[in-house]
């Protein structure tokens, strides 16, 4: 028996802080960390866990985060606006605007990944460049197909965006010094350093092989009858199967997640223009 692998990189900072007061709470169910082995970790984990608490809460009341989360969805919305118009502009009739929809549409298929699947600075270095060509080069493609009012509002939005990063860094500014990408690491090392621990006990008690186990039973203290007797007074080994219980809900969630976003590569993928149109 050991810990499910769980990568805590891929969890959102209120989904990672959730699974360690999911962990905070367990422990005591099991007679604590001491009665665990794991009273040094666990002792350094405490503070740190409430350093995080605190910290979150500074970042869920910045204004200007959450004003920038709403100009990044306006940003995206439009571009992803443009990018159907322009699609279904290549049905026009005529053969100029078919051509100029058919230029655009490859140019916006280019840019379409950065600009609204990437981080901040990624995103807005494409849409940045999606302007610049639309501006420049294919200005009279936007202009055939009517598109500057699109091309215009973009603009602004992108704008706006930069307008709130730019004060969340002057907030940031006045925020505790700590970050918390910097707590979280910390608290993950503790993590794994706790997991360890348990794995090396249950080696050491010749119980590191697959045991069938109700997680239920283990709370109650009542089990089944072919519950190895040896197995009920481990204290270690009840914690892992419990926690491991717990585990597998957000690794269910991570795969959920991941399979969404196969699907919505493979659906870009799927309309991904090909072959190069000659200027």
């Amino acid at each position: 028996m050991q810990i499910l692998r769980l990568n805590l990189k891929s969890l959102h900072n209120e989904e990672w802080f959730n699974l360690f007061t999911d962990f905070k709470n367990e422990i005591p169910i099991y007679g604590g960390a001491e009665k665990l082995g794991v009273k040094k970790l666990y002792e350094l984990l405490t503070p740190l866990y409430s350093k995080a608490d605190h910290l979150l809460i500074v970042l869920r009341k910045s204004v200007y985060t959450e004003a920038m989360r709403e100009a990044d969805k306006d940003r995206n919305a439009l571009f992803t606006g443009m990018y159907n118009v322009i699609k279904a502009s290549r049905a026009l009739p005529g053969d100029d605007k078919k051509d100029a929809a058919k230029r655009l549409f490859i140019l916006i298929s280019d840019y379409r990944k950065s600009a609204i699947n990437s981080s901040y600075t990624e995103e807005s270095s494409a849409i940045h460049n999606f302007l610049q060509d639309v501006k420049g080069k294919y200005a009279p493609y936007i202009t055939l197909l009517q598109l500057d009012t699109w091309v215009n509002d973009l603009k602004a939005a992108e704008q706006k965006f930069l307008d709130c990063r730019a004060l969340r860094t002057q907030e940031d500014v006045e925020k505790p010094t700590e970050r918390f990408a910097d707590v979280r690491k910390e608290m993950d090392l503790l993590y794994q350093g706790i997991v360890d621990s348990f794995h090396v006990q249950l080696l050491a008690d010749g119980l590191s092989g697959d045991v069938n186990i109700d997680p239920e039973d283990l709370k109650t203290g009542i089990y089944e009858e072919d519950t190895p007797t040896e197995l009920r007074g481990n204290v270690v080994y009840n914690f892992v199967v419990a926690w491991n219980r717990i585990l597998k809900r957000y690794a269910d969630m991570l795969a959920v997640r991941a399979g969404r976003r196969a699907k919505d590569k493979d659906t870009e993928e799927e309309e991904e223009p090909s072959g190069p149109v000659e200027d």
